[in-house]
């Protein structure tokens, strides 16, 4: 079976996955939008210091390796509503690393280049545990690619294969820094009930107002930040 597809089936609770079949896109409600441009962009002057002291060791740790020209920022292409994107992180891994999968012509999946212990330079492991090395999302954010709240952005492979599936989540909701599935991590969901919780939300989107979808996003937001004060990851 291909990453892809463990990815796809590695989990319980596919019996009570009923696809919605919806391939319309939902439009983010303005009050939903507001909360997205101003929260990222408050945050964004609160730590701009941080984000440049952050750029100025990634950079640094680039020079000390004999790599100065290399991207301060790591794009990765991904979903969201139906469009392809780049998914910006700060460049937690090893130059060398990202070359020599360049120059094979694989498909680069991050996260298990920060699961092996060994691709992740000195900076980058320090920013992984403290989640800030997905603090120039905010920017995507800002661009209108993500939205604050939504389900994770994923890459095209698992994006087609979840399709094939009936599971049309990433092409009818922009995705998001968060979700309903994120905010629930460490009580033993898995994989299909991230699609239903995530094909929830898209139903709740289609029949509330825009005040009431703002609140379902503060509550979201709220019992996210929760799941990080506890190191349990997104």
């Amino acid at each position: 079976m291909s990453e892809v597809n463990r990815e796809i089936e590695s989990s319980h609770g596919r019996e009570d996955f009923v696809s919605s079949g919806l391939k319309e896109k939902i439009p983010l409600p303005c009050l939903k939008r507001a909360l997205d441009l101003s929260f990222s962009l408050l945050l964004l002057l609160a730590v701009s210091p941080l984000f440049i002291l952050i750029l100025l060791a990634i950079f640094l740790e680039h020079l000390l390796l004999g790599r100065p020209w290399a991207p301060l920022f790591y794009a990765e292409p991904r979903m969201s509503q139906g469009r392809q994107f780049h998914f910006l992180k700060f460049n937690i891994f090893k130059p060398q690393v990202i070359e020599a999968l360049h120059e094979k012509g694989v498909f680069i999946h991050t996260k298990y280049l920060e699961w092996d212990g060994t691709s992740m330079t000195r900076v980058g492991r320090i920013l992984q545990r403290v989640y800030l090395d997905e603090l120039p999302q905010m920017l995507n954010v800002l661009r209108g690619d993500l939205s604050l709240v939504g389900p994770r952005p994923v890459n095209l492979e698992v994006y087609e294969e979840a399709l094939k599936r009936g599971v049309t989540n990433w092409q009818i909701l922009r995705s998001g820094l968060t979700g309903p599935y994120q905010s629930h991590k460490g009580q033993g969901l898995g994989r299909w009930d991230q699609y239903r919780l995530d094909q929830e939300y898209a139903n709740f989107l289609r029949s509330h107002s825009g005040w009431e979808v703002l609140c379902l996003d503060l509550g979201i937001i709220a019992r996210t930040l929760r799941v990080l004060a506890k190191a349990q990851g997104l």
